[in-house]
Order: structure tokens, then C-alpha cells, then sequence
């Protein structure tokens, strides 16, 4: 349970700190603070699915109507909030054994190392387009 605890938490801190990066101020903080806890701790209560690619996708989509609603909210543009949200769901470690398999000559794991890091950002690219495609649907017809 700790375990899964500190990972909630540094979700959180890592968004707010990439949030910092990308000029967020103020009150406007909280918001990318707890779109990681919130996402973070959707990923982990989806663990029952045992795929990590189907665990992106939906918290992304979840991630990605928070900002909308959140950037509206303010009065934000969406990517302000939702870049330092994802970007706690970039398959960082499956890149780097993909890259580092290249490197070796190792071209089985370089094949699967790959191929799951090229669905893992491919289910958040298709999350965050399936939201905002809808949502500029419904803007538009209003």
C-alpha cells in the first residue's frame, strides 16, 4: 500500500514540477498537482487488466477531459494543464531498453521493447485525440 502511495504522490510533485517548467503560476499549480494524483491513481486501480497499454489509454482519456475542464475553467489554453499531466505517462524506461537494445545488436528485444513502446505512445496520442476531437465537436455546434 505505501508502495503504491509514493508513486500517487511523486505523480503528483513530477506534474507540478513539469507544470513549473511550462510556466504555470499561482493558484493554477493545484491543477496539474492533482490531475497526476488522479491519474496516477486511476493507472494503479486499472492494474486489474494487466496491460499497461490499456491502463494509458483510459487514464489518459480521463487526464485529458480533467484539463479540458480545468483549462475552462481558468480560461487556459488545454496544453498548458494537460502536457505536464501526461507527460508522467511517456514510456521512459521502455525507450531507453529499446534504444539500448539497438545499441547491443540486440535486435529480438529491440523488436519487442519497441513495439510496446510504439503502442504505449500510441494509446496516449489516441487518448488525448479521442477527447479533443469530441470536444471541439461539441464547441462547435454550440
Amino acid at each position: 500500500m505505501t508502495y503504491y502511495l509514493i508513486q500517487v504522490i511523486t505523480a503528483g510533485i513530477a506534474s507540478f514540477g513539469f507544470a513549473l517548467l511550462y510556466n504555470v503560476r499561482g493558484k493554477r499549480l493545484i491543477i496539474p498537482f492533482t490531475g497526476g494524483i488522479a491519474g496516477w491513481t486511476l493507472y494503479i486501480m486499472l492494474m486489474f487488466l494487466n496491460n499497461d497499454i490499456l491502463q494509458s489509454f483510459i487514464a489518459t482519456i480521463f487526464l485529458t477531459i480533467y484539463t479540458e475542464i480545468a483549462a475552462r475553467i481558468v480560461k487556459t489554453p488545454t496544453t498548458t494543464f494537460l502536457v505536464p499531466n501526461i507527460i508522467i505517462f511517456i514510456p521512459g524506461g521502455l525507450l531507453y531498453f529499446t534504444i539500448s537494445s539497438a545499441i547491443r545488436g540486440d535486435w529480438l528485444n529491440f523488436m519487442v521493447y519497441g513495439k510496446e513502446t510504439l503502442f504505449m505512445a500510441a494509446s496516449i496520442a489516441a487518448g488525448i485525440m479521442i477527447v479533443s476531437s469530441v470536444v471541439k465537436i461539441i464547441y462547435k455546434h454550440q
